[in-house]
């Protein structure tokens, strides 16, 4: 799911697992409104407002990504989460109990997520503001001090499948089971024209809370239509966004392997899955990529000052593997979906975090080690952001639908090498002056507004289409074109720190060679920037800050993991 305050990476939210029709709600249908013979004298209904002022999508400290949404007309600023399906708010971040006029059930709800953490309290019925569509009568969890860092975020919006949600399967047998329904199904049942989809198109941010990008609902980008045309990725269970990954390059040596779930999906859902390859999910809550360890050792254990965290580190749980690495640090990672590659730019490989007992800054990958109920791999924002992600809901008179994704790379490989130092320099200066500011104001300061982007900005033109989901062969299940390495050969494809040349590479790394004048000016550019940086250092060295790699040594971290 998601992220918390000090730079500590967030997980998926609970999840819950299904291959076939028989599913953990105990309804289908959508349509009906109760699943009692109890009225229910609060019925749902959705109505769309004309000059809305949209979903103020923003992307936090390079963080998450938050929208808007007025719970009876209270603004609560909630990260936008695919990987669970409940919303919940928490009152006391905006520094009131509730807001006004809420029904209370009589029922609780209680999510535990992957990383053992819980979001519990009351379900109550409000009209929900989501954009330009609010739903009446809608049920949410009223969950006081779940939001690690009010100054971020005030709650959370699920819009993963419908089997995830712990609202509904509560409601179901009760006279609020179509309140209960997930808040994006229950817009799109009473809103039936409108196509069955979302999209996101992610920022890249330094600091500070700034634009997100571009968010939707039912409509595309007018100037890239092409996701309608992109790889589909059809989910083979239902409620999770799901699909096959054949492997990963990484300065041009593949990588494949290590699935714990490939077996079960071949045996239980009747997916093709080939050797070597692993189960993937794509989950805008998550802010890195956690996948099997043996993935994060080959990336990052041969870079030159590459360390390994101990379990004690603060960074996520202790059963996490992550490796501290020099900021300077610049790989060339490239995923692979059915043959269908998505490169990633060098600065989503690795991220800043700080050190509260040093007062230093130092760099982690993003690709961490760790084990997943449902997948090999849980892809967050550090890849999604290289993309522009359609997420298709299926058919919508059942919860028990297949979703699918369809994905189009966005991220030009040689433009992001030859940008990758200027801008990791940038987020150091960024993450250093935003550190400064948060000392000056005090921690138990009150929060005086929402923490959205309130900037210009840029303006963008939007079409409704129907996604035309009706070709078999363009799902995950397809053949990957290229043969997978052998489990063994991936225990010593290490990431190397420089550029890696190799004929079975998809990244043109001549093209970088043929760009080596753009390169060096660049770097003359960069060395006058370090010389401020070193000149930054030693003056913050004489104050105990700085910024380094961190020590082998086990360090707290002000952040909460959930």
């Amino acid at each position: 799911m998601v992220r918390a305050a000090g730079f500590t990476p967030l997980l998926s939210l609970f999840s819950f697992f299904s291959f076939s029709s028989a599913g953990k709600v105990p309804f289908g249908s959508l349509a009906s409104g109760t699943s009692s013979s109890t009225s229910n004298d609060h019925p749902v209904s959705v109505v769309r407002a004309q000059g809305s002022t949209g979903f103020h999508y923003s992307h936090a400290k390079n963080d998450e990504y938050t929208a808007t949404i007025y719970v009876n007309g209270v603004p609560y600023q909630v990260i936008l989460d695919t990987g669970s399906a409940d919303t919940w708010i928490d009152p006391l971040s905006q520094g009131v109990s509730e807001p006004p006029d809420l029904f209370h059930t009589g029922f609780n709800s209680t999510s535990t997520y992957v990383d053992n953490s819980v979001s519990s309290g009351p379900i109550v019925l409000a009209d929900v503001t989501f954009g330009s569509y609010t739903i009446k009568n809608q049920a949410i969890t009223i969950s006081y001090n779940a939001s690690p860092n009010r100054a971020l975020y005030n709650g959370l919006i699920g819009l993963g499948g419908g089997l995830k949600s712990n609202i509904a399967s509560f409601l179901a047998n009760s006279s609020f089971a179509e309140n209960g329904n997930p808040i994006i199904y229950n817009l799109f049942d009473h809103e039936p024209d409108l196509p069955n989809y979302t999209t996101f198109l992610m920022s890249r941010s330094q600091m500070g809370i700034s634009d997100g990008g571009v968010l939707t609902v039912s409509e595309v980008l007018s100037n890239m239509t092409d996701i309608l045309n992109a790889p589909l990725y059809q989910s083979p269970a239902t409620s999770q966004w799901t699909t096959v990954m054949d492997g990963l390059y990484v300065n041009g040596e593949f990588l494949n392997g290590f699935s714990n779930f490939s077996t079960l999906y071949r045996e239980k859902a009747n997916l093709t899955v080939p050797d070597g390859s692993t189960i993937a999910t794509f989950d805008t809550g998550t802010s890195y990529i956690q996948g099997p360890p043996e993935y994060t050792k080959a990336i990052y254990s041969r870079v030159p000052g590459a360390k390994l965290l101990p379990p004690d580190s603060g960074l996520g749980s202790p059963n996490m593997l992550f490796y501290s690495v020099p900021c300077n640090t610049k790989l060339n990672i490239t995923l692979s979906f059915s043959g269908n590659l998505y490169p990633m730019h060098p600065v989503d490989a690795i991220d800043i975090s700080f050190n509260s007992t040093t007062g230093t800054f130092f760099c982690i990958g993003t690709i961490f080690g760790g084990t997943n109920p449902n997948e090999d791999f849980l892809l967050g924002a550090s890849f999604l952001r290289n993309t522009y992600q359609l997420y298709d809901y299926g058919t919508m008179d059942a919860l028990h639908s297949k979703p699918a994704t369809r994905l189009l790379s966005i991220t030009d490989p040689d433009k992001a090498w030859a940008e990758a130092d200027a801008l990791n320099l940038a987020h150091v200066l960024a993450s250093e002056n935003d550190h400064r500011s948060s000392l000056s104001a005090t921690a138990t300061a009150a929060v005086t507004g929402i923490p959205y982007f309130t900037g210009n900005a840029a303006p963008v033109s939007l079409t409704s289409v129907d996604d035309p989901i009706s070709t078999p062969g363009a799902s995950a299940a397809a053949s990957p074109s290229r043969s997978a390495i052998s489990e063994a050969d991936a225990r010593i494809a290490g990431a190397l720190s420089q550029d890696g040349d190799s004929s079975a590479s998809p990244v043109n790394l001549s093209a970088l060679t043929r760009n080596s004048y753009i390169i060096l000016g660049l770097l003359v550019g960069v060395l006058i920037m370090l010389i401020i940086v070193i000149a930054l250092v030693m003056k913050a060295n004489r104050a105990n800050k700085g910024y380094r790699v961190v020590p082998d040594t086990g360090f707290p971290t002000s952040g909460k993991v959930f």
